[in-house]
This record gives C-alpha cells, sequence and structure tokens, in this order.
C-alpha cells in the first residue's frame, strides 16, 4: 500500500481524533477569507464611491491584523499537530518495527497533513465565500449603502492570500512533523502511552506559598490598574502589566501543588471519584502552566475586546440618532462666519438655504471651575490636566432658543436669576450634576443665579459624533446685555441647511466649502493656530454620519476578527491538550470499569474534568477583566461614553457560544477515546 493510500485510511479511522484540528482549520480559514474579502467584494465599490474615507482605513486596519492572524494560526497548526503525533505515537512505532525507515513515516504522515489541510481549506473557502456576502452586506448598510444592487461576488484577491497564507503555513507544519519524528527513538514511541506526566513542583509548601503571593499581587495589580490606571505614567502602568503577566503565570505554574492539597483535606474528597478528577485534573494542568497562563490572559484580551469595541459601538450609534438635526455648524472665533466665508469666495446665500449666526460669549466671572465649584477636588482627580481657570462658553437665553428650534429640541426657560447648563460630555456631566443638586451659584455683575433646573441639560451646539466641548452656560439676555463690559464675544456660530437635500448634492457643498476653509477647519479642530490666523471648528451632516459609522465599523470589524481569533486559538488550544491527556487516561478508566463505577460515574467524572480545564483559564481572565474594564470605561469616558453594559451582554454571548461549542465538542471527543 503506497503513503497515499494509507494516510487516507488512517485518516478515516482516526477521524473523531483531527474532529477538533479540522473544525478549527475551516474556522481558520473561513474568517481569514472573508475579512480579507470586504474591500474586493462588488458592493463595497459602492460603499467606497460613497465618500466614506473609513472604507480604506477598515480595509487596511484588516490587511495589517491578518498579519497577526496567521502568525497565531500558525502556531495553533504547529501545536494541534503535536497532538497528533502524541496521539499516535505507538502506530509510528509499530511501523518502525513492521520494516518502514523514518522517511517513509514521515512521508505518510505529510500526505496525511497535506490530505487534512486540503480538504479544510477547500471547506473553509466555501463557507468564506458564503459568509463574506452576508459580510458585505453587513457592511454596506452600517454605511448607509443601497444593497437594492447586490450580486454573488466571490474575491480572487482574498482567495488567493488565503491560499497563500495557509500553504506557507502547512509547510512550516510539515517541517515541524518531519523534524518531530526524526528525534524519536523507536523505543519512546512503543512506550508512549506508559509514559505519565513529570511533576512540576514537589514541594507542597512552596506551591501554596507561591499560590498565595501570585494572588495578592494579580489583585493588587489589577486593582491598581482598574482604580488608578488613567492617572499613571507610561512607565508605571507597563510595571504594574508585567506585575500581572507574572503573577498570572505563577498562578498556574502553583495551582497544581495548592489545589491538591486543599482539596485532599476537604470532607468529600474521598466520595464517589472526587479523588480521581482532582489527581487527572491536576495531571493535565502539571505540564501545562505556561499554556493555560498564555490562553486566560488572551481570554482576558478578547473578552476586553468584545466588550469595549460593541459598548463602543452601541454608544456612536446613539449618539447618531440625533446628531444631524442640520446640515452643516461651524464656529468661527474673531470674525463672523459670513463675513469669513464671504471673503473666501463662498458667500452663505450661494448655497444656504436657511442659516442663522450667533455670538458665543466669554467672562472672566464665569470659569469651568466655577461650574462644578462644590465638588472641583473630586473633578481634578479625573481631569489632571484641564484648565479649570478657563473661561467658560457662555451664551444669551433668545440666541440658544434658536438653535433649540432649528435642531427641533424643547426651548429652555430661565427665571432673571437662574442659568442652564448644556454640555454632551458625561464624565464631566456627573460632576456639573453634583454641583447643581448642591446648589451651586454663579455670580455675574455683583449678581447670584441659581440653577434653573435638576441636571445637565444633555444637548450640543456643535454637531458631532463624539464630545463636542466642556459645556456652555446659558444666561438669561439682561445679564449678558447688563453686564456687557463683563462678556465679550469669543466666537460666532453659524447653522446652516443647504439647498440641496440629497446625500451626493451635499458632498460637493462640503467639498466647496472644505477646499476654501479645510486649512483653518484642520487647525481648529487640533487646536492649532490656523495659516490665516481664523480658527474653525466646522461639521457637517455627511461627516458626522460618516465619521460615526465609520468609526463603528472598524471598532467592531476588528473586534470581531481578533477577538474571535483568539476565543478559537484559547478554545483549540485546551480541547487539543484535554484530548492528548484523554489518550493517557483510558487504562485508567477501565481500570474504573472493573472496579465497580458505573458508566455513569464515569462520564461525570470526565465532564467535570474537561468542564474545569476549560472554566479555570476563562474565571482568571474574567476575574481580571472586571478590573481591566473598569480602566478601559476609564479611558473612554473621556470621549463621553460611560456604560459597557451593551458590550458585556455581546461579549458573554459570543464567548457562550465558540466557548461553548468547543468544550462541547471536546468532552464528546474525550468520552468516545475513553469509552
Amino acid at each position: 500500500m503506497n503513503s497515499f493510500k494509507l494516510a487516507l485510511k488512517n485518516i478515516r479511522k482516526s477521524w473523531s481524533d483531527y474532529t477538533v484540528y479540522f473544525l478549527t482549520l475551516i474556522i481558520g480559514v473561513a474568517i481569514f477569507y472573508m475579512f480579507n474579502s470586504i474591500g474586493t467584494q462588488g458592493i463595497m465599490e459602492d460603499v467606497s464611491k460613497s465618500g466614506n474615507d473609513k472604507v480604506k482605513m477598515l480595509i487596511t486596519a484588516i490587511e495589517v491584523v491578518s498579519v497577526a492572524v496567521a502568525l497565531v494560526l500558525g502556531l495553533l497548526m504547529i501545536y494541534a499537530n503535536n497532538f497528533l503525533i502524541k496521539r499516535r505515537k505507538k502506530e509510528f512505532g509499530i511501523y518502525l518495527l513492521l520494516g518502514m525507515n523514518k522517511k517513509k513515516v514521515s512521508k505518510i504522515l505529510v500526505c496525511e497533513t497535506c490530505i487534512v489541510g486540503i480538504v479544510s481549506m477547500f471547506i473553509g473557502l466555501l463557507l468564506g465565500i458564503f459568509g463574506s456576502q452576508f459580510l458585505s452586506i453587513i457592511v454596506a448598510k452600517m454605511f448607509a449603502v443601497d444593497v437594492t444592487s447586490y450580486t454573488f461576488a466571490i474575491s480572487e484577491k482574498a482567495a488567493v492570500i488565503t491560499v497563500l497564507s495557509f500553504l506557507v503555513i502547512f509547510f512550516v507544519v510539515l517541517l515541524f512533523n518531519t523534524g518531530t519524528i526524526s528525534r524519536y527513538k523507536l523505543i519512546d514511541l512503543i512506550n508512549a502511552e506508559k509514559k505519565g506526566e513529570k511533576q512540576i513542583i514537589r514541594n507542597t509548601k512552596v506551591s501554596i506559598a507561591l499560590f498565595i503571593i501570585s494572588t495578592i499581587l494579580l489583585v493588587i495589580a489589577y486593582a491598581v490598574i482598574g482604580i488608578f490606571g488613567n492617572r499613571m505614567r507610561g512607565r508605571d502602568f507597563a510595571f504594574t502589566a508585567g506585575l500581572v503577566v507574572i503573577g498570572t503565570f505563577v498562578l498556574f505554574w502553583s495551582f497544581v501543588g495548592f489545589f491538591q492539597t486543599v482539596l485532599s483535606k476537604s470532607a468529600g474528597y474521598k466520595k464517589g471519584l472526587t479523588s480521581f478528577v482532582v489527581r487527572q485534573f491536576s495531571g493535565n494542568m502539571n505540564t501545562s502552566a505556561f499554556s493555560f497562563a498564555l490562553i486566560s490572559l488572551l481570554l482576558l484580551a478578547a473578552i476586553c475586546a468584545f466588550s469595549s469595541g460593541f459598548s463602543f459601538r452601541t454608544y456612536l450609534n446613539k449618539r447618531l440618532g440625533n446628531a444631524t438635526p442640520v446640515d452643516l455648524t461651524m464656529r468661527v472665533w474673531s470674525v463672523k462666519p459670513t463675513e469669513y466665508l464671504a471673503s473666501k469666495g463662498i458667500a452663505v446665500e450661494g448655497w444656504a438655504k436657511e442659516y442663522m449666526e450667533l455670538p458665543v460669549y466669554e467672562s472672566n466671572e464665569i470659569t469651568i471651575g466655577d461650574m462644578v465649584a462644590p465638588v472641583i477636588e473630586e473633578a481634578k482627580k479625573t481631569f489632571m490636566y484641564a484648565r479649570w481657570d478657563s473661561a467658560e462658553n457662555v451664551m444669551r437665553l433668545s440666541d440658544y432658543n434658536k438653535i433649540e428650534r432649528a435642531f427641533g429640541r424643547e426651548e429652555l426657560k430661565l427665571n432673571d436669576d437662574q442659568y442652564a447648563v448644556v454640555s454632551d460630555f458625561d464624565l464631566l456631566n456627573t460632576f456639573q450634576i453634583a454641583a447643581i443638586k448642591q446648589g451651586n451659584k454663579l455670580t455675574v455683575g455683583g449678581k447670584e443665579y441659581g440653577p434653573a433646573y435638576n441636571s445637565v441639560n444633555y444637548e450640543y451646539i456643535l454637531m458631532s459624533g463624539l464630545t463636542a466641548s466642556m459645556g456652555t452656560i446659558v444666561l438669561p439676555d439682561a445679564a449678558v446685555d447688563e453686564g456687557s463690559g463683563s462678556f465679550r464675544e469669543d466666537s460666532y456660530l453659524l447653522i446652516a441647511n443647504y439647498k440641496v437635500s440629497d446625500k451626493q448634492g451635499r458632498y460637493k457643498t462640503d467639498a466647496l466649502i472644505m477646499d476654501k476653509v479645510g486649512a483653518s477647519v484642520e487647525a481648529g479642530n487640533n487646536g492649532e493656530d490656523a495659516p490665516d490666523g481664523i480658527n474653525i471648528q466646522l461639521s457637517t451632516k455627511n461627516q458626522v454620519e460618516d465619521a460615526s459609522i465609520g468609526i463603528s465599523v472598524i471598532v467592531v470589524f476588528l473586534v470581531l476578527y481578533i477577538g474571535i481569533v483568539f476565543v478559537v486559538a484559547c478554545a483549540a488550544i485546551i480541547a487539543l491538550k484535554v484530548l492528548s491527556d484523554s489518550i493517557d487516561s483510558v487504562q485508567k478508566f477501565r481500570i474504573l470499569s472493573r472496579i465497580g463505577a458505573g458508566e455513569d460515574m464515569r462520564k461525570k467524572a470526565l465532564f467535570i474534568q474537561v468542564l474545569m480545564n476549560f472554566l479555570l483559564p476563562l474565571v482568571v481572565a474574567f476575574f481580571g477583566s472586571v478590573f481591566m474594564l473598569g480602566f478601559i470605561k476609564g479611558m473612554l469616558s473621556s470621549v463621553g461614553m460611560v456604560s459597557l453594559g451593551p458590550g458585556m451582554v455581546i461579549s458573554a454571548l459570543i464567548m457562550l457560544l465558540i466557548y461553548g461549542g468547543y468544550f462541547l465538542t471536546t468532552y464528546e471527543g474525550c468520552r468516545k477515546i475513553v469509552k
């Protein structure tokens, strides 16, 4: 029988051993193709033509991430092949006893790897091609592009990239397999099933001490990052993160000794098959401390990525719902917008159907710090670099209510001695609301003004997909007019609707304006001095929608791409490790059967054993994510986002689907092996 036929026969015979490996390869190929095909799908050309440059950013980001994904999948395949070789050491030893040389055995293994690789690549590409159709439609809909002209398309570029990437991976795996077989001695192959795991830590006191120390170290390091991470300098944060990594590895390295010691002293240790399960689990963990620690850290990264990414998308979509009531908002310093635009040759009357021009005032009597005076010390801890002595934006009530009417919002009402706070900055709002509830007073021209509302008016004066400003104070007209000596016109707002109403027409008008004032807008948005000395903040309906949708799409797809690959890799490594260890346990389960342990007891023991292997790194990762998400929440709060709830729910569902699916598949595989 030639090598190919023998390899084919071996695959049929050992199909249950290849299940996890085969499944992982298919998922890897499908995901790799789907995400790399986004930029070359026919429908995506319409997205690119829509004028949203975020599409190119998405494609570039995916191409960069794909390099890392290919590396992760390559390492995963090498690990998987190591499991398959271990599973069949005795079989290879028998081949050598029958007269085959190592070159012939390696050739059989190469044929098996090629067959499994080609079949999995074909099925993965097929699934990826169909999956990419749905993915491209989802992307198009997220970019608000009409999909009625959709046609089925295959990305030749993505297919070539996928095939070439996996051919390189398979080539590396083949070299690894060939080298592995050549290193084994015949005696090692024949006696492979008789060799057990070596105990890494024999001294239980050392294990317990290291476990306690690493646990305390992790709790302290995570707490410091979660509570103080946003205030730490780069070097301090890197040091603390390093402690997390070290603590995680030491925790898993010392876990076996601690686990056995504690469980062996419990009342239920000798009941049923508890002692057997504990020893089996300890044996599985014995030589896998490094792998399980790394898996836990990768799961932590996946949980944080899913939770923060999807929460950020939900936040952006929520803001976008009422973020573009007009076609253009513009703020110009030092000169009126209409005069400035006219000097550039683009008079407002030429492109605007309707518009209004309103002044924004400043006064040294009202600073940003005055708005949070009762709680300013707490605010300073959160906003360490804020300039609290800077003058706050002020608007007359009548002017601000013009904006309310233009934006379709309810007008504000103030008494002669009242003020209102307008802000869409969630994190700052918490301090302003606290100050308002304490009756924070503002003094202007010797007269005190109290809050008219019990909270901040969650509104904006400039359109933006994210937080626009540090807030605006609305005062009665008389307070500003009579205090003219105190107030000065700092800047001017221009709010306009275009003469054209369709999206493409708005793009042309946007281009007309930006062609003349783009440099000043860029300087104004970056807080720099404009070339002509006139700083401008400008947002258009199309810009806000495209930026919000584009950022949302990029975040979601990168999170999905990286997160899914991480979870699949982690689950597959655990599955392959558990399946490999279950091979060594066959004889032990036979002995249990002979001494009277029923099938239900054995199945329960196996189930708990597999569950513990999957659960331990996930529990450690979940513990860390509680603190890390607090740190991430603090970072995202700088753009107004304060809730991670939606992302955490989606994260849990994805983890349950992928991680849980691998767990059930692994348990079923182990059950067949030890049956």
